[in-house]
């Protein structure tokens, strides 16, 4: 591919080019685009330079940056498919155009090349346009005679039928609705085409699914089991796409791994859990990325609570779920009253949690203290949401703040937190 670069945000022009040039130069003189990529065969390619380019008004041609791939067999719909996406990416890249729109004319080269063109930009934000006119050659059944050309915009067919499975697979994988995404990707595992690909991303999708879902024993023993499958296809070059996925998933499995051993031996001698802190962390922000504030501000809610009950487990070896009054401070029972559960054990709710640890001149209790007002305050109002004891929806502010709290009390930064893949549609070929 020739190509000049830039950096833009202009829509990408991609035609087909046939033998016939009086089509796109009509195209490009009507459309008037600052970036361009001619799809040709090996018979058309010439075309560009020698006829195309120097038929364009002289304003346009000078300002137009363009490339020219040539298909490796016009005549193979499949193998002209992945050929043009393959080209549209580099071009993008290439021009620095990123998720810049598409311009697609289709009214150029053989009929397998015009359908390739339609098929390969299905994932894509495009418009299509084709030449057509009001007199042809050959008794009406031939080519558009010059001169009677006529601009055509036509509907994008993949927005009127709805997204296809691959594009329903992407947008469920990116919005952590994994239990779709695993589904999409079982059914389209079921085509010939990709099948070990889709296979892969369904147990991948499966293993984000556990781990969304707080079972840290299956997530562990499912996510690698996916990124070898991933890596195995990365080793037969069966998807030149994969390498950045692959680096952010083998991250995952680190802090995935890091997480539920940590969780493991807290159970067993109540060890710190810091970074299983910063994935209920993480979990809490992709609620809120997904408009979920109630469910949000319940695992904010829940992280400081893990805070106080990790703090006095692995400090003064206090069980908040069942305190033994003779490890508590003096201090602490003559402002405090420990009424019991309904199986007889004393238990601490959050601020009694926080409280004790001030008492103690715990760190985290006093740096509580000095923030008590505020989140007493909003709270409170996630203590009336319908996920609490009230019926009233947490709002997106209010789940912001709690956050914003939560994050700067416990010191957590959000840069540090896992970060789950997305996925492209450039992964597909």
């Amino acid at each position: 591919m020739d190509s000049q670069l830039s950096t833009n945000t202009q829509p990408l022009f991609v035609c087909t080019v046939g033998g016939s040039p009086a089509p796109i130069i009509y195209s490009l003189t009507q459309h008037a685009p600052k970036f361009a990529l001619f799809l040709c065969s090996a018979s058309s390619a010439t075309a560009v330079e020698e006829q195309i380019l120097p038929a364009l008004p002289e304003e346009i041609a000078n300002a137009l940056v363009h490339a020219t791939h040539t298909l490796r067999d016009e005549q193979d719909l499949l193998a002209c498919v992945r050929d043009m996406r393959a080209a549209v990416n580099s071009a993008k890249e290439a021009f620095g155009l990123g998720s810049a729109p598409l311009l697609a004319d289709f009214t150029g080269g053989t009929k397998v090349m015009s359908a390739a063109l339609v098929l390969a930009l299905a994932e894509y934000d495009v418009h299509f346009t084709y030449i057509g006119g009001g007199q042809r050659s050959k008794n009406g059944l031939g080519t558009v005679i010059e001169g009677t050309e006529k601009v055509m915009r036509l509907a994008n067919p993949w927005e009127v039928l709805g997204f296809s499975p691959i594009r329903q697979l992407v947008d469920a994988f990116n919005f952590r609705d994994f239990a779709k995404a695993t589904r999409l990707a079982e059914e389209l595992a079921q085509r010939r085409e990709r099948a070990e690909l889709f296979r892969a991303l369904a147990r991948l999708s499966e293993a984000y699914a556990l781990w969304d879902g707080f079972d840290y024993p299956q997530a562990h023993r499912v996510l690698p089991m996916a990124l070898d499958a991933l890596e195995a296809l990365s080793a037969q070059s069966l998807c030149p796409a994969l390498p950045p996925l692959l680096a952010l998933v083998r991250k995952n499995c680190t802090e995935l791994c890091a997480a539920s051993d940590e969780l493991a031996t807290f159970e067993e001698n109540k060890s710190p859990c810091p970074v299983a802190l910063r994935d209920l962390a993480a979990n809490a922000l992709r609620r809120e990325e997904q408009g979920r504030f109630d469910d949000a501000s319940a695992r904010y809610y829940s992280l400081l609570e893990k805070g106080a009950k990790i703090e006095l487990a692995s400090r003064f070896g206090i069980d908040t779920s069942d305190v033994q009054s003779s490890l508590l401070p003096a201090s602490f029972l003559k402002e405090t009253t420990l009424v019991p559960s309904h199986d007889g054990r004393l238990q601490l709710p959050l601020f009694k949690a926080y409280l004790l640890l001030a008492c103690l001149n715990n760190p985290l209790g006093l740096a509580f203290m000095q923030h008590k007002d505020r989140l007493e305050q909003v709270l409170r109002i996630r203590n009336s949401s319908l996920l609490a004891h009230g019926f009233a929806p947490v709002d997106a502010a209010t789940c912001e703040e709690l956050r914003s709290l939560v994050f700067t009390f416990l010191d957590i930064d959000r840069e540090s937190l896992p970060v789950f893949p997305s996925l492209d549609t450039t992964l597909f070929g």
